[in-house]
């Protein structure tokens, strides 16, 4: 039983720490259940912002002669839905602006599909329509968000090779914009501490960096358009340096602005998986990157398709090898259960074979009381036998006296009638008051001989002679001539039964002994 108990703690205590972890973010978890809830409606978002953009597109093919700024709006809404259908629309903007000679849109659609085609992993054509407006010169009107386009493609590529000598070669050029960027942008605006936090990021200033960006996210409204980014920004860099909780709590913030905007080409939910996985809650962590993954694979974002399928697979194998240890735990845990109830089982099963003896052991001693009262009884009856036939003995022996009838006196005895209905009496009181002790003496006797030399007794409670020598042997008359008197018999006679009984035994040599372990109640 021990030994079960033991078991069962071993399991639990090692059942305990997969959760265990996950304590280490309380502080976020109302976040957590919060973006859990909106997951299940992000299609009802998107669908939102699709409706939208299907919206503008029939106000766009009702007047084809209407505002070009339509196309850059629709370009927008669909960007954060469909790479493709985004890039699809920026080009029409970019013709619609050439037609109309508005060369200020057209190459503002230029700067923005080059987002769009950085989204599908078409690197060198984005760098293409980047260098296309470099030559052709930025209009002042563009300047902000040409260099804030030209910073975010090549920190994008500096990410995707992150940890290799192929970093500087995209994070460098990338600095430059984000300095060109910072001239262009209002002072002390949102997107310029945003811009200037993303240059100490270049420069490898991780302090500064992170203390712009956490002054920041205590001030900029969820309204703001790099809200976001923000935020996505600050918990990579926590996640970084450990403060999990921290981190958790600002990308759940991040990746819910994405889901209720509709936007599925965001990287918060996606750094929040593996931040999660970081934090040991793999089974959230799989979830958010699965969600991520799927929502990658509709916007066309082929470039977060890369960073997720390389985040998933670790947080995959690990969450497989949890569910194995898991299954096996509570395989050992189920056994140990099962052994437990199994001892319980025997226990409860010994308990009611001890109860059911203790209940047959009561018995035989009522039974012994009963049989000891019986016993008396005999006994009284056997002395009363005894005193009427000498009573008996004594008018006849008086009256044949006085009737001078000797020698009719002298062949009563001599016939010993009156003796053997003395003896027959005392044979059937006997048998009734040793059987009534001992009611399985027969069969026990016989038990202990062979099959085909066992004793047949002439009547059901009747001993024969030979049972009835072996009886006394049971009450522990060791005195021979005693026993022969008692019977009747001759000393030959009673060795000559107790010899005869030893040699039909299976076991001779201990006949005897397994003779007095008849009756004892064990």
């Amino acid at each position: 039983m021990k030994g079960f108990v033991i078991g069962i703690i071993v399991i639990l205590s090692a059942v305990f720490p997969i959760s265990a972890s996950e304590t280490r973010l309380s502080d976020s978890s109302e976040l957590l259940e919060q973006l859990d809830s909106e997951l299940t409606r992000r299609n009802d978002y998107t669908s939102k912002r699709q409706n939208k953009a299907d919206s503008v597109k029939v106000l766009l093919l009702a007047d084809s002669l209407g505002p070009v700024s339509r196309y850059l709006e629709l370009g927008d809404l669909q960007g954060g839905l469909n790479a493709d259908s985004a890039i699809v629309m920026f080009s029409q903007g970019f013709k619609a602006a050439m037609s109309v000679g508005d060369s200020v849109m057209a190459q503002r659609f230029l700067i923005k599909r080059a987002t769009e085609l950085c989204k599908l992993s078409s690197t060198p054509d984005a760098m293409n329509d980047i260098v296309n407006v470099a030559q052709s010169g930025v209009y002042p009107e563009n300047r902000a968000l040409f260099y804030e386009v030209g910073r975010n493609i090549y920190y994008t590529m500096a990410e995707v090779f992150e940890g290799t000598a192929m970093r500087d070669n995209y994070i460098k050029p990338g600095f430059k914009y984000a300095k060109e960027l910072q001239s262009a942008l209002p002072t002390d605006s949102y997107d310029a501490r945003l811009n200037l936090a993303m240059m100490y990021f270049a420069q490898g200033n991780d302090a500064m960096f992170l203390a712009c960006l956490m002054d920041l996210s205590e001030e900029i409204p969820e309204s703001y358009g790099n809200y976001s980014m923000v935020l996505t920004a600050l918990g990579g860099r926590q996640c970084v340096l450990g403060a999990t909780d921290e981190a958790v709590s600002n990308l759940a913030k991040a990746a819910l602005r994405d889901v209720r905007a509709g936007d599925r080409h965001g990287t918060a939910l996606i750094r929040l998986g593996v931040a999660l996985y970081d934090a040991g809650d793999l089974a959230r962590a799989h979830n958010y990157l699965s969600v991520a993954l799927e929502e990658a694979l509709a916007g066309g974002a082929k470039t977060n398709s890369m960073m997720i399928s390389a985040a998933l697979m670790p947080v995959s194998q690990a969450l497989r090898e949890q569910e194995r240890t898991t299954f096996i735990m509570l395989v050992g845990l189920i056994v140990c259960l099962c052994g437990v109830a199994l001892l319980l089982w025997n226990l409860y099963r010994s308990k009611r074979r001890r109860t059911r003896e203790l209940e047959r052991i009561k018995q035989q001693l009522a039974k012994a009381n009963q049989s000891k009262e019986a016993y008396i009884s005999e006994f009284m009856n056997l002395s009363s036998s005894y005193m009427e036939g000498l009573e008996e003995f004594n008018r006849i022996t008086r009256r044949k006296l006085a009737a001078g009838q000797v020698d009719d006196l002298l062949n009563i005895i001599k016939s010993g009638k009156m003796i053997d209905e003395q003896r027959k009496k005392f044979d059937d009181i006997f048998d009734d008051a040793f059987l009534a002790i001992y009611p399985t003496f027969i069969n026990d006797v016989n038990a202990l001989l062979a099959p085909e030399k066992r004793v047949v007794t002439p009547a059901k409670n009747v001993l024969t002679t030979e049972l009835r020598v072996l009886a006394f042997t049971r009450l522990g008359v060791d005195d021979t001539a005693q026993v022969a008197r008692f019977l009747g018999v001759t000393l030959n006679t009673v060795y000559t039964y107790r010899n005869k009984l030893r040699n039909k035994a299976i076991r001779r040599d201990t006949f005897d002994a397994d003779v007095m372990k008849i009756g004892i109640i064990e």
